[in-house]
């Protein structure tokens, strides 16, 4: 399973990921976490206006594609027969430890740093929580 957040770590991420169940012919989950904060304002202004819940973006997002697709795209296009697409909301370290244990996958691939910004700084990075939690091996991607 392989975390993706659209940040140059996630996508260095996720091709190694790519490279790994190429070569053991394994499946390939891709997880995408939206944290409410993580709305652009412009949506939450677009959804107050329009009387749109503000989980419609969380649907867009991960039903339009964006960087699922382009991770998505590339597996497929490396041969890998079982890519699967998981969009969470919530706190992305607990939501990819609770898919990993969900899933049973043997790792979790995710980038040393997303786009979480300074609040990740002071409260603790994903990647560092769910390396410590997650119950299988766990590989950080600078």
């Amino acid at each position: 399973m392989v975390a993706v957040d659209g940040s140059e770590h996630s996508k260095k991420a996720a091709d190694l990921a790519v490279d790994l169940a190429k070569k053991w012919e394994a499946e390939l989950y891709l997880i995408h976490v939206l944290e409410e904060k993580g709305v652009p304002k412009e949506f939450k202004e677009f959804a107050r206006i329009e009387k749109v819940p503000v989980s419609e973006y969380f649907n867009l997002v991960c039903q339009t594609g964006g960087f699922l697709g382009e991770a998505e795209v590339k597996a497929k296009a490396a041969g890998i027969k079982k890519v699967e697409r998981i969009c969470a909301q919530g706190n992305p370290a607990d939501e990819i430890i609770n898919a990993a244990e969900r899933l049973g996958v043997d790792m979790v691939v995710l980038g040393s740093r997303g786009l979480g910004g300074f609040s990740r700084a002071i409260m603790g990075s994903v990647s560092t929580k769910v390396c410590t939690h997650v119950n299988c091996a766990c590989v950080t991607v600078k």
